[in-house]
């Protein structure tokens, strides 16, 4: 594999929560890989330079085995390889990991040892860099590799000390072991051996492809060919994403094995990540089992609806594209303006396009957003999404996991077989309904969540057309019912009381006309059908 990196990649991650996620300790854990425990990435000439130029004194202060010394220094130096595919090259690394990493049988604290190798370096520079707005309790202290070794580019190296070998086994051991008690995880794990990877040479083939389509990320960069040219041959290199560097950074996420799936702590809501988390989408859509590729099932506009839903908004069912036509904001701005309007400090919030939309429909929400954010950090509202798109995603894996059925999970999406993707979106629209949250799974791309399906779910000032049925087509219940204005409550009971999800739209029509007469005698413990549930059924149906 070619790692040499001249220019740095930026994560293409969809949701842009990867810088969030690197602050977060626990998934600094993340390059161990199975079944690979003894490699790692380094700079390239700094194994050469620590064992030729580094004091001896110095490196026997880590160990007294140079050999050893020069090692561990290049453990600690591997931490820092993911920071040549992300846009800061500054990383923290938590004291417990670093410490975890470096010790001896007896316990000594060797890490700060090893810092003071790194920074003193040799008569041509340092290796690494040491952040000092370090706030003890608050922040871990951040690294960063100097421009020498961060141009260098990386080189595979095999460890050969036994004791950094059983070190990281034991590590391995128990990240796997926190992996197979995470529903997300372990699904993931189990998934991993039906996977089939394309090769670079067809990922450049179908970069060039998508480059002359026009495809741009989810993130609004447009997809461009490098052609060995550097950044600065574009005005805009800072919206693009280019296809070489997504080739190396799929390289790096995958050609020494698979990432073992780690789940964040509570500032990330328990998010888990993975080498296919955090792959560029388009490179992720390459992915096959069986030859076929996988199918996405996405809910729509999730994060939005869960804002709603934790804040006691009024909206329901809200779409990027009922924002759009309501605002005359790009749709494609409103998508990408989402990802991060919730996440922002509350005078970012103001200046958002999206601001004014939400003032307009949901000033009480936003007042209660605002409260928050003074009183716990801009972040909570973020961490408190999270935690919610966890809990459902968990669920929703739990419950497929049983029916054996395995998917890759990214964030809010989960990837399955074509055979399995009617099922899955059936448990993702059913469970997130549990959690209150009004959305549900976009089918296809003439998705049933336009906004044509809302004229019941938001206020009048929004309200469009219903869509129209036939009477012999077969519809979702946990898509029709909400149209109607039944809470979950009631249209799990009702669901269970028909005993089916998926019925003709004729046999809706006869079960709520025989509820409708039943209800009229005083043993009836049905749910309620009004004349008005009557006559939205009715706009349903086509004539």
């Amino acid at each position: 594999m070619n790692l040499k990196n001249e220019n740095y990649i930026a994560f293409t991650g969809d949701t842009g929560d990867f810088e969030l996620l690197q602050n977060d300790y626990k998934l600094s854990e993340s390059a161990l890989r199975f079944p690979n425990v003894n490699s790692i990435l380094i700079p390239k000439k700094a194994q050469y330079n620590l064992r030729k130029y580094v004091s001896k004194a110095m490196l026997k202060a880590v160990d007294p085995n140079i050999d050893t010394a020069v090692e561990k220094c290049l453990v600690f130096l591997s931490n820092l390889a993911s920071t040549y595919y992300t846009d800061s090259k500054w990383k923290p690394l938590n004291s417990v990991l670093l410490h975890e990493q470096s010790r001896n049988t007896d316990n000594t604290f060797i890490y700060t040892k090893i810092i003071e190798v790194l920074t003193a370096g040799t008569s041509k520079g340092a290796f690494i860099e040491v952040d000092g707005s370090y706030q003890a309790g608050v922040q871990s202290k951040k690294f960063r590799l100097t421009e020498i070794y961060l141009k260098a580019g990386l080189v595979e190296h095999f460890i050969n000390d036994t004791g950094i070998i059983r070190t990281r086994n034991k590590m391995y051991y128990k990240q796997w072991c926190e992996a197979m008690q995470n529903p997300i995880c372990s699904n993931l794990i189990a998934m991993y051996p039906k996977i089939d990877l394309p090769t670079s040479e067809e990922l450049l083939i179908i970069g060039k492809q998508l480059v002359k389509d026009g495809r741009c990320t989810k993130k609004g960069k447009i997809l461009t060919m490098r052609n060995k040219h550097v950044n600065e041959y574009w005005i805009d290199a800072d919206n693009r994403s280019f296809v070489e560097d997504n080739i190396k950074l799929f390289e790096f996420l995958t050609s020494r094995g698979f990432m073992i799936p780690s789940a964040g702590d509570m500032y990330s809501g328990g998010r888990v990540v993975d080498s296919f988390t955090l792959m560029p989408a388009w490179i992720r859509e390459q992915i096959t089992v069986d030859g076929k590729k996988l199918v996405e099932c996405d809910y729509s506009a999730l994060h939005p609806n869960i804002a709603i839903k934790l804040y006691n908004g009024s909206l329901t069912y809200l779409t990027h594209v009922l924002v759009a036509e309501k605002t005359g904001i790009d749709l494609k701005k409103v998508k990408v303006g989402h990802l991060s309007f919730f996440n922002m400090k509350w005078d970012d919030m103001r200046k958002s396009p999206l601001f004014d939309f939400y003032f307009k429909n949901e000033a009480d929400m936003l007042t209660r957003i605002y409260h928050d954010k003074n009183e716990h950090g801009h972040k909570i509202t973020s961490q408190k999404m999270f935690g919610v798109e966890v809990s459902v995603m968990s669920d929703v894996i739990t419950d497929l996991s049983a029916k054996g059925i395995s998917v890759l999970y990214v964030y809010d999406a989960l990837l399955c077989e074509g055979k399995d993707n009617a099922l899955v979106v059936e448990t993702m629209n059913r469970i997130i309904l549990e959690y209150g949250v009004k959305t549900n799974v976009k089918v296809d791309a003439l998705t049933l969540q336009t906004d044509a399906n809302l004229v019941e779910m938001i206020p009048e000032t929004l309200a469009v057309e219903l869509p129209k049925y036939a009477l012999d087509e077969i519809v979702s219940l946990y898509e029709i019912l909400p149209l109607l204005s039944f809470d979950v409550e009631d249209i799990l009971k009702i669901i269970s009381d028909i005993d089916n999800s998926n019925i003709e739209m004729a046999e809706l029509v006869n079960y709520f006309n025989k509820q409708n007469t039943q209800q009229k005698y005083n043993d009836y413990d049905g749910v309620q059908i009004t004349a008005l549930t009557i006559l939205k059924l009715k706009n349903l149906t086509e004539p």
